[in-house]
Parts: structure tokens; sequence; C-alpha cells
């Protein structure tokens, strides 16, 4: 059976890169196998190091593996101060590496971000003697620890760019590496351009290479493989200067299934249980984002009964902070401390540990894009985007777009939508450059969304009042209810746009439109929407092989929960169709409403959908949300972000940030979906 066909999967995206060798600067140096018991790994947040054994001599440095080795470092030797160098331990092939952990014993402190990686990114500063202790276990449970230098002897060229990005994907991962500079905002380097090369490692499609956001797809390798790229910036008087950057391609693990449940149409990313020797990590390791899990043959997917719900093991109570940390998987230390954070100063009701209790894990990775339930593991899979505080927590999550972005490009309309709050945008996009940071409250709209979503889908598997009598030799996907909430919704209160819901197929799924959809206009579309009961045109999406929409009910609760908890807001609008580079002044409203959720004929929909997924909640509470209100017809997007100026008799202009946020949010919505 292939449980991933049989159940699909819940998918939404939310607030959602001449060719010269230079082996010789790479120094890989051979980490010789040592035999011992494997041991545990680090407690608390995170340090994931096993217990080492005594290390036997190091051989001379090589750059290919010795007899025996089980994995090789590599370092650049010509690092420059001030600019950027990775550090990278590569299996050796027939081997893997677990519980890797990056600890500094020398030298003024430095920020890896990446520490439990094979790989780090590291600015050592001049004249500073650096070294690490790197310790790991191999696929047998052996473990070893190595120290390793790092000093860079000259000082970086002034104007060399800084290159950022995750130092590590898996073969056939997309990731993504941006070029930054200090000064990159100021007017010396208005003007400047740059150009990516390739300088060592199996080939690599390197897109728009005048580009400073390189976006790329990790070449297909059979080992650990180092693909280096340089970039070079011109400024507008002629002067050149460069960085480069070792980006690590982690050979995928031997002996994968036929049907991968993470393939290369949805690779998985690598991420590691928060919590090393939490009592799930050995689940959490196996079962919830590998690309060991199969979808065919045998069936390596957890039971319930090796890695319960979270309400299974709470025994119906509402999970501790410390119950769900026990459950999160990360790519990085900094996303599990951001969430963990999140849940004990933004969920003063409790609702999103209430939730959370019909999910088996929480992945939180800088590779996720779209973010998505799925009942095969059931597990929610966070985009780290929604999480980062900091410019080099930002630098970790990688820019590769969804991969719905041209869905719908041949329509004639759009539908944006947007949350607000006081007439303005309800969270602020912050560009690149400058390089800002935001504080924990402002990741709470986006993030609070975003969770509402997806544990509606866990809900709507695995409802609350189910969780006391699931078998504990079955998995989710097979254990649940035989009647979802979202078969309930469609039985009982149905929507009806036959119309709309083929244009999902277009938006959602890819299909290629029909000359009859081309041919819809705004107009068209508004007739069809604002007749029906949903709320976003995403209620729509109905998968191949089913006949209800699961999108419906995780749609209805999100904008409900925003306005009930939050006090804020959503607009949903029918416009003429998104043009590449268009502002929101080009987009200009046939329909919209802020607050739909607030319709008569909708209202009971939500109370079907909450009374299962968050039976803690009063029926009541639904009375209160607020009568929806129309937008402008005739005026733009952007014009009707103000509705109490306009009520007033006057237009206000959007404010430079307004601007900002209409461009990149809109643009992102219309995107991905």
């Amino acid at each position: 059976m292939n449980p991933r066909e049989q159940i699909g999967r819940s998918v939404r995206w939310r607030q959602g890169l001449g060719r010269t060798l230079r082996r010789a600067a790479l120094v890989l140096l051979p980490l010789l196998l040592v035999a011992c018991g494997g041991g545990g790994g680090g407690g608390g947040g995170g340090s994931g190091a096993a217990d080492p054994a005594p290390a036997l001599p190091v051989p001379p440095l090589s750059a290919e593996c010795q007899a025996g080795s089980v994995a090789r470092w590599a370092q650049d030797t010509a690092a420059q101060a001030g600019r950027n160098t990775e550090l990278a331990l590569l299996a050796c092939p027939g081997h893997e590496l677990k519980q890797l952990q990056w600890t500094q014993t020398a030298g003024p402190a430095l920020n890896p971000l990446s520490a439990r990686s094979q790989a780090i990114t590291v600015d050592p500063q001049p004249g500073q003697l650096y070294r690490f202790e790197l310790s790991f276990v191999d696929e047998l449970g052996r473990s070893y620890r190595e120290a390793l230098p790092l000093e860079a002897k000259t000082a970086a060229d002034a104007y060399s760019p800084l290159l950022r990005g995750e130092p590590s994907v898996w073969a056939g991962g997309k990731t993504s590496v941006r070029a930054t500079h200090p000064q990159l905002d100021s007017p010396e380097w208005a003007g400047a351009s740059l150009r990516w090369t390739q300088l060592d490692g199996p080939s690599v499609d390197l897109g728009d290479a005048s580009a400073w956001r390189l976006l790329l797809t990790a070449p297909q390798v059979a080992q650990d493989s180092l693909v280096r790229l340089r970039a070079t910036v011109t400024l507008s008087n002629g002067r050149q200067a460069s960085g480069e950057f070792s980006l690590l391609v982690q050979a995928l693990p031997s002996k994968l299934p036929t049907l991968q449940a993470f393939d290369s149409s949805n690779p998985a990313s690598r991420v590691y249980p928060y919590l090393a020797q939490g009592p799930y990590a050995a689940a959490l390791d196996d079962c919830i984002y590998n690309p060991r899990l199969g979808r065919s043959g045998p069936n390596n997917l957890c039971t319930l009964g090796r890695l319960p719900l979270l309400g299974q093991a709470t025994a119906g109570a509402v999970p501790t902070v410390e119950q769900v940390m026990q459950r999160v998987l990360v790519s990085n230390d900094w996303m599990g401390e951001v969430f963990e954070r999140f849940l004990r100063e933004q969920d003063p009701q409790q609702d999103f540990r209430r939730m959370l209790a019909s999910v088996t894990a929480i992945v939180i990775g800088g590779r996720v894009r779209p973010a998505f339930y799925w009942s095969g593991t059931g597990a929610i899979y966070l985009d780290a985007a929604n999480l980062w505080l900091t410019p080099e927590q930002r630098d970790t999550v990688s820019e590769t777009p969804d991969p719905r972005s041209n869905n719908g490009a041949l329509l004639n309309y759009a539908s944006p939508w947007r949350y607000v709050k006081n007439n303005s945008h309800a969270y602020s996009s912050l560009p690149r450059e400058p390089r800002l940071t935001r504080s924990l409250a402002e990741v709470v709209y986006p993030l609070g969304s975003l969770l509402f979503h997806e544990l509606t889908h866990a809900a709507d598997f695995m409802p609350p009042r189910s969780h006391a009598l699931l078998p504990t030799d079955k998995r989710v996907y097979e254990a649940g209810p035989a009647r979802s909430l979202s078969q309930n919704l469609y039985e009982q209160l149905p929507f009806y746009s036959s119309e709309m819901q083929g244009l999902a197929r277009v938006l959602s799924f890819g299909a290629t439109p029909s000359a009859q959809q081309q041919a819809y206009t705004p107009s068209d579309i508004a007739n069809f929407f604002s007749r029906d009961r949903v709320n976003d045109d995403y209620a729509y999406s109905v998968p191949d092989g089913e006949s209800y929409s699961r999108e419906d009910a995780a749609m209805l609760v999100e904008e409900a929960l925003m306005q009930l908890r939050y006090g804020v807001l959503r607009d949903f609008a029918i416009t003429n169709k998104l043009q590449d580079g268009a502002l929101s002044a080009d987009l200009i409203v046939n329909w919209g409403q802020r607050g739909r959720i607030g319709e008569v004929a909708i209202k009971p929909r939500v109370k079907l959908v909450l009374a299962e997924a968050m039976p803690w909640l009063s029926a009541s509470l639904v009375d209160g949300l607020a009568a929806p209100q129309a937008l402008r017809a005739g005026l733009s997007w952007g014009a009707n972000l103000d509705q109490a100026a306009l009520a007033a008799g006057q237009s206000r202009p959007l404010n430079a940030q307004q601007r900002y946020n209409e461009q990149e949010q809109t643009t992102r919505a219309l995107r991905s979906r």
C-alpha cells in the first residue's frame, strides 16, 4: 500500500543561484575508524556529541579517504580574515556520520549557527588562532573526536563580498547562496554588478549567474563532495573583488527504497532531533523526514506504539513545552530555540500546545517549502522563514521559491490576500539589505497563522476525541477515525462552485488551464466566488483521488482564530492579473472583503470545524466574529489597505514600508499556491 498516495498531503505556503580548478587550497584530513561502543547525544537544546573514544594517530593530510577511514575534513587554507570560510566533514564511501557537534575550544567566540551539521560557516578575524573540537558517530555507533585548527593569515580585500547560505545540502536538494557586503546600501556600491563562477566540484547549473542571490539544485553525487563557488563584484569605478563559498553536497544514504516518500520532486532536507537525548530522538531520526522512508514495499513508517501522538503520551492533558520540544526536529539549533520561546511567551491560551497534541513531530527546516502536514508520519513540516530573528539566522534559510510559483501564470485574474490590523499590514516584511533583526513579537502573526492552518490538518486526521482510543500497532494514516472533520464539512455544509474547484487544480496542483479557464475575467471569478461560502480560493483544492477538500477546514480555522485571538483581519480580493514587477497600485479590485470569515453563511461552517479541531473553545466564540467589510471596487489593492481613511473620504498614500510589504507579501501570496 502506498500511504502517501492513499492519504495525500496537505500543503500551504506562508509568510511563503570559464571554470578553474583550485584543489590546492582545500585540505582534506582522513579520520580513522575507532572501534568502541556508540554513545548517545548531549542533552538540552542541543549538543549531540557522543562519548568519544581515544583517537588513533591521524595520518598525513590527504585529499582522499585512506584505508580504514570513515571521514575526511575540508578547510580552505587560504581563509581570509573578515570573510566567510567553511569547514566541512565528508563521509568516506560506505559510511554515514551522525550526532555531529562542532565545539569551539580556542579563539574569540565565533557563531557557526549550524554546529550540528557536517559543514559550518564562520568569519575568522585577523591575527587569531581558532580551534574546534569535532565529535561524531559512525553508522555502527562508534565515536570519534578530532581537534581542528583554523587561522586566517591574510586579510580580505575590503570590497570582497561575504557569501551567505547553509553550507551543506543533500544531493538533489535545492538551496541558495547570497552575496552581501556591509556597505552594500552605500552610494559607493550603487551600480555594482556581480558574477558567479564555479571553481571546483561536480558541475552545477548556476542559472542567473549575475544575480546577487544564487539559486541552485545540488548535483547528484555518489559520495560526499564539495562545490566551490566564487562571486566577483565589479564596482561602478571598475574595481573588482571576490569572495568564495564551499558547499558540501552530501550523498544520499545507501539502500534507498524504490519509491521514496520524499523523492526528487520534494526531497527531504537534513534535520536532526533538537533534543539529542530526548526519549523519542531515535524514532524522530528514523521515521519523520529522511530519504529512507518508503512509500511502497516494506513500510518503515513508525507505528503509534513507537512514536505516539503527543496527546497519547500526555493521556489527554495539555502538552507541556518540554514535552513538545521532545518532538522537534530542526536543521539548525536556533530554530528550536525560537520555537520554544514562542510556545513559552506567545501561547497564553495554550491553543498551540493543545493543537500539537494531534501530531507525532514538528519539523522546522531551512528548506521546507511549502509547509505541510502529512498523515503518513503524523508530523507538521514548517518553513523556518517564519521564525528567524537575526540576519545571521535568516542566512541559513534557503531563498528557493515555492515550487508552485508559476502555477496559474496563464490565468487572467489574481486573488491577493493579506492580514491587517488597525488598517495597516499586521506584520512587516524586511528587505535583505540592510541586514535587520526582528523581535519575537514580529513573528507571532506569520507563525501563528501557519500553525493554526497546519495543526487543523493534524486535527482533521487525528481529532482530540480519538487520542485515547488509538491502536498502538497502527500508523497514523491507518489509525484515524473513519470520518474526518473535512468529510463532515463537505457532506453537511459543502461549497458549490465547480468552476473554482477546477481553477484550484491549476493553482494548487499545476494542471494546465483550459481555454475557458484562461478566458475567465475578474468579474467572472468574483461572481463564482462571492456567492459561495468559503473564505479563500485555496479552500477549493481537492487532490486527485479525493472527493473533498482538506484545505477548506484549515482556511476556516486559520482566519477565524487570527481574528478571535489576535484581532487580525484578513483581506481577500479578486483583481486583474499580476504582471511581473507589478505594484499594489497596478492591481485593481473587482471585488473583495475584509474579514469574510464573519459572513452569515460561513459562520456555521466555522463552528462545525472548531467543534472537532478545537473542542475546548466555546461555540459562542464564533458569534464574536466581526461582520465583513466590503473593499472598494475600482480602487487599487494598495489603496484599499486603509479602510478608515476611505470611509472618511480620504486616500492616504502608502509609506515606504507599506509599499514594500505590499510588494513582497502580495507577490508571495499570489505565486505560491
